[in-house]
């Protein structure tokens, strides 16, 4: 599945629908997880390629970026945050959560990244200015999700990509620094820093893919069990 701005090779231009999940319950059998994976997979596929449209105009594009103040980040989540990470789905639920963690706690990323940047060299590839504030990060994130439908999507995931890993960078600065003031809040810091480089790795990984044109290829059996 190949979407390219510009190109014939879009899809016929339409804002496609989030299909609740409650939906799938009224089905003979209830819900079915295979048919909600793939429902799943195809949407996120299907936003991709509304906004990579030659059609899309700029309303389309920002209704996109803005996608989860329309559906809210629980709908998100329940359709996307257990799929593989290396699928459309894993990448715009990665996307959309930082999104929304730069919105909510904006002034401590902002902090977070000023420490990261400096121990990290891609900032020069998330984009953000030096030192940022909360407000710098929010067009940051709102630019790299612009670019996810209206640019280059796999240097799109490689700036998200990136900017998880400064955000963590500065995160494993300030667990460092706390360690010996407060153990327990410098382990749990630490644990979000390397849950933080997990996810900056799995959208690189997505950006791998999806220029070998395998990111559509997951299977349900690569879902998490419980």
């Amino acid at each position: 599945m190949s979407f390219q701005r510009g190109s014939s090779a879009g899809m016929q231009f339409r804002r496609p629908k989030l299909m609740p999940i409650e939906n799938f319950e009224d089905q003979p059998g209830g819900l079915d997880p295979a048919e909600v994976f793939f429902a799943a997979q195809t949407v996120a596929a299907q936003l991709v390629a509304t906004g990579q449209d030659p059609d899309a105009d700029e309303s389309t594009v920002e209704w996109l970026v803005d996608l989860v103040t329309d559906v809210g980040l629980d709908t998100m989540a329940r359709l996307w945050a257990d799929a593989p990470p290396v699928t459309f789905g894993g990448a715009l639920w990665r996307l959309y959560a930082l999104q929304q963690a730069t919105t909510r706690d904006g002034d401590m990323w902002a902090t977070w990244y000023r420490a990261g940047y400096d121990a990290y060299a891609s900032r020069v590839i998330a984009g953000a200015t030096e030192p940022p504030e909360a407000k710098d990060l929010r067009t940051l994130i709102t630019r790299i999700l612009t670019g996810v439908y209206s640019g280059d999507f796999g240097i799109a995931l490689e700036r998200g990509g990136a900017y998880a890993r400064v955000i963590a960078a500065g995160q494993h600065q300030h667990a460092e620094r706390l360690e010996d003031l407060n153990p327990e809040a410098a382990a749990a810091l630490e644990h979000r820093s390397v849950k933080l480089q997990r996810t900056a790795t799995e959208l690189e990984l997505c950006a791998t893919a999806w220029r070998q044109g395998r990111l559509d290829e997951a299977h349900p059996s690569e879902l998490p069990r419980n």
